[in-house]
């Protein structure tokens, strides 16, 4: 999981239109329902979209990670950030729309915790709300073997980032990130290891029905990572 590359991550991510994408977000849910107002950004990262999607809803944020709760509060003055796992959280309020964006939902790794998470997910949402879901890879859709260079520079800092990929023993998707850091004087090198699952549509709907929500999915829908959008809403 993130260790030391939290620090980096906006570096690294630096080809991401965080604005464009955010405005997609704007868009739908303006077309889902244009009352809503507050939303919670579940795995929320460097808050690049939060801070974004925050000039028109009153937003909250969660992640695991305390680095990137502490990024993305400063990035959200009026809103709130948690650290807390995504499979397993009581934050007392609700929200209008409860979103995890970017392919994290991933890092729920078993079927049994996507249900548990979209449990969790649909205590935090208000009446006539709405989930988004944007998924990771398939098990028909993932690739071993594959190689992958990211690089960034600024304020001094260099950064290069070359991702490789495997399936674990257990059927996880394993990206093992190895990161060369240069800066002031010095080069170092870490890597990260991070496992997601691989859910097929059937695991979604699974875990949609099991938490008691209905869910369409979109496998057209563009302008995040192009792997489709699961919309998903209290059965009525």
């Amino acid at each position: 999981m993130f260790q030391k590359s939290p620090k980096y991550y906006g570096l690294v991510y630096g080809y991401k239109n965080y604005k464009e994408e955010s405005a997609v977000v704007k868009a739908l849910l303006q077309h889902l329902n244009p009352n809503y107002r507050t939303y919670l950004d579940i795995a929320c990262g460097t808050g690049e979209h939060a801070k974004y999607l925050s000039e028109t809803y009153q937003v909250d944020g969660l992640d695991l990670h305390p680095d990137f709760v502490a990024i993305t509060q400063a990035k959200l003055p009026k809103g709130e950030v948690f650290v807390a796992d995504m499979t397993d959280f009581d934050l007392g309020k609700k929200y209008d729309v409860v979103s995890c964006i970017y392919s994290s939902i991933g890092y729920a790794r078993t079927p049994e915790k996507l249900a548990r998470a979209l449990r969790a997910f649909k205590k935090h949402l208000n009446k006539g709300g709405v989930i988004l879901i944007e998924p990771w890879a398939r098990p028909d859709t993932w690739k071993t073997g594959e190689v992958r260079t990211f690089t960034g520079e600024s304020d001094g800092i260099k950064i290069l980032r070359m991702s490789e990929t495997e399936t674990t023993a257990d059927g996880l998707s394993c990206v093992i990130l190895h990161h060369l850091v240069g800066e002031a004087g010095k080069v170092e090198y870490f890597a990260e290891r991070h496992e997601m699952g691989l859910f097929s549509p059937d695991d979604f709907k699974r875990a949609f029905e099991e938490a008691e929500l209905e869910v369409d999915y979109h496998a057209d829908f563009k302008g995040l990572s192009e792997r489709g959008l699961y919309i998903g809403r209290e059965k009525s």
